[in-house]
C-alpha cells in the first residue's frame, strides 16, 4: 500500500470520532407516511400519506392510502402480495385532497376476496424501494440516536418528567431517554426550551431494558415482566416549552408533532395503546396499534393495527454537520509521521559516494 493511502486511512481513523453527527436523514423513507420491512395489515381506518410495504399489504375490510400527500410515484408500493378480504373498500388515492386515484405497484400477486379495490393503475413490478438498504440506514441512524447522551437535567414531580438541556447542540437536535418505568409514572414529559431553538427536534430515545412490565395499558395486552425488548407507548402528553402536542400551532408555523421522533432503538415489540403525537422510529420492531390517531411518520419492521396514521413529516433542521478540531497530541502525532516520511523520502534519494 502506498504511503498516501496509509496516510489517508490513519488520518481518517484518527480523526473520524470528531466528526460530530450531521442533520439526521430517514434516506429512502423519507417522503412516505408509512414505510415498513415485512407486512401491513388492517381492518380500517387510513393512512394520508403513501406508502412502501417490503413484506404483503393485507385489508381484510376497509382502508384508504393516501388521501393527503402521495409523496412518490406510487402513491403505494408492495414488494410482496395484495391480500383484500372482507367488506369496504381498499382506495388508493393521489395525494391531492380530491377523490382522484392514484397508483398500486406490487410485486407478488393481487387478491380480492371482498369488497373492492379502487385504484388508477395496479401495475405488477420489482419494488423500487430497496428494503434492505433503507433499512440498514435506519437501524444505523436508530442505534446512533440511542447512543447519544447529552448533559441534561432531569426532574420528576406529580406525574410530569422535565427535562433541560444544559447546553445547545450545533445541529438543533436534542436527545432525551425514557424508559417503560418512565412511561408508567408520568403522564407527561415536558421540554424546558429556555435555551435552545424552539423549532428544535426533540428525540426520545424510549426502551425496556430492565423488563419492567407495563401498567398504563387499556386497549391491549401490557407488557409483562421481564420482556426486556416489549414497550406500550399508552398517552403521554409532551409539552416544549409552553405548547403540548394536541394539533394547535407552534409558534403560529407548524404543529408539535413535526418536531418529535420517538426513537425505539432495541424494541422487537412495540404496542401503540393510544394518540401519538410524533413520528416512529422502529425499525426492528413488529408494532400492534389499537385506538387513537398517530400524527407523524412510521418506520418499523411491520404494523397490525386500525390506527389512523395521519401526514405529519418530520421537520428535520436544515443545519450542516461540523467538525470540530481533533486534539493537539493527534496533530502532533501526523506532523512527525509526515517529518519522518520526509526523511525516509530523502534518505533513499541520496547518492552513494565510494
Amino acid at each position: 500500500m502506498k504511503f498516501a493511502v496509509k496516510f489517508a486511512v490513519m488520518l481518517t481513523v484518527l480523526c473520524s470520532s470528531w466528526v460530530e453527527a450531521g442533520t439526521i436523514n430517514l434516506g429512502q423513507a423519507a417522503n412516505y407516511n408509512v414505510f415498513v420491512k415485512e407486512n401491513f395489515s388492517a381492518q380500517t381506518a387510513d393512512t394520508e400519506g403513501a406508502a412502501a410495504i417490503g413484506g404483503n399489504l393485507v385489508v381484510d375490510g376497509g382502508y384508504d392510502f393516501g388521501y393527503v400527500n402521495k409523496g412518490t410515484a406510487n402513491t403505494v408500493t408492495v414488494a410482496g402480495n395484495v391480500l383484500k378480504s372482507g367488506g369496504g373498500y381498499l382506495n388508493i388515492y393521489n395525494g391531492n385532497g380530491n377523490q382522484s386515484l392514484g397508483n398500486l405497484t406490487y410485486g407478488g400477486t393481487l387478491s380480492n376476496t371482498g369488497g373492492g379495490i379502487g385504484a388508477s393503475s395496479t401495475v405488477n413490478s420489482n419494488s423500487s424501494v430497496n428494503f434492505n438498504t433503507a433499512f440498514a440506514q435506519l437501524e444505523a441512524l436508530s442505534a446512533n440516536l440511542a447512543a447519544q447522551t447529552q448533559n441534561t437535567t432531569r426532574n420528576e414531580q406529580w406525574g410530569t418528567l422535565t427535562f433541560k438541556p444544559a447546553v445547545t447542540t450545533t445541529n438543533d437536535v436534542y436527545v432525551f431517554n425514557l424508559t417503560q418505568a418512565d412511561l408508567n409514572n408520568n403522564h407527561t414529559v415536558k421540554i424546558d426550551n429556555t435555551n435552545i431553538s424552539k423549532d428544535a427536534l426533540i428525540v426520545f430515545n424510549i426502551s425496556n431494558t430492565a423488563g419492567v412490565a407495563s401498567t398504563n395499558s387499556y386497549n391491549q395486552a401490557a407488557c409483562a415482566t421481564g420482556s426486556a425488548g416489549c414497550v406500550t407507548l399508552s398517552e403521554l402528553r409532551v409539552e416544549i416549552g409552553n405548547v403540548e402536542t394536541s394539533r394547535q400551532l407552534s409558534n403560529g408555523r407548524t404543529y408539535l408533532d413535526q418536531n418529535i421522533l420517538f426513537n425505539f432503538n432495541g424494541v422487537n415489540d412495540l404496542r401503540i395503546d393510544s394518540s401519538i403525537y410524533g413520528s416512529v422510529l422502529a425499525p426492528k420492531a413488529a408494532i400492534s396499534a389499537k385506538g387513537g390517531v398517530l400524527w407523524g411518520q412510521v418506520m418499523a419492521n411491520s404494523w397490525s393495527g386500525n390506527q389512523q396514521i395521519n401526514w405529519s413529516p418530520l421537520d428535520v433542521p436544515n443545519t450542516p454537520p461540523t467538525v470540530s478540531a481533533p486534539p493537539a497530541w493527534i496533530l502532533f502525532g501526523l506532523a512527525c509521521l509526515m517529518m519522518l516520511r520526509r526523511r525516509k523520502h530523502n534518505q533513499q534519494l541520496t547518492p552513494a559516494f565510494n
